[in-house]
């Protein structure tokens, strides 16, 4: 049951969930791109497809739409404070190179769904790249963190 104040009872319920973190890029007019998810999800195999949710109002995926394809960067375990920076409105995403993700996957735009405040982006996958090591960063109530024995939580800050 929701309660008085039904977002933010929700935001917390759906902190709940451990998630991924990925960073969606792509080169639109010659410029870098990029945005932080962490609505990534596989949603096929045959055919490979995958799923990522950008705000409705994102002016960023706003421009990526238009792409030939886009990378799904699955961040690493070290990439906590970068992910911080990089989920700000306006931020420098490309300021210092991008290193280490535990996997990059490659796609072209299959459909999009508007979906509440929120769009459902599908990607047909192209290409795929994984690394053999490395933990992957993760995402728990409001704080990215990771698997080792004493996850160092970085705040993320809520717009």
């Amino acid at each position: 049951m929701l309660s008085t104040e039904p977002d933010r009872t929700l935001r917390a319920a759906f902190g709940r969930w451990v998630t991924g973190v990925a960073f969606v890029t792509a080169e639109v007019d010659g410029a870098p791109q990029g945005l932080i998810v962490s609505s990534f999800a596989a949603v096929s195999l045959r055919p490979p497809l995958v799923s990522f949710c950008p705000a409705s109002d994102s002016l960023t995926w706003r421009r990526m739409r238009h792409a030939d394809h886009f990378a799904i960067n699955v961040l690493e375990a070290g990439h906590g404070e970068f992910a911080r920076r990089a989920a700000e409105p306006g931020a420098d995403r490309f300021s210092e190179p991008l290193r280490d993700a535990v996997a990059v996957i490659e796609c072209g735009l299959e459909a999009e769904h508007p979906a509440g405040d929120h769009s459902i982006v599908v990607g047909r996958v192209h290409r795929v790249r994984v690394r053999t090591s490395g933990e992957p960063l993760v995402y728990f109530a409001g704080a990215f963190g990771d698997f080792s024995p004493h996850p160092q939580e970085i705040p993320c800050q809520h717009s």
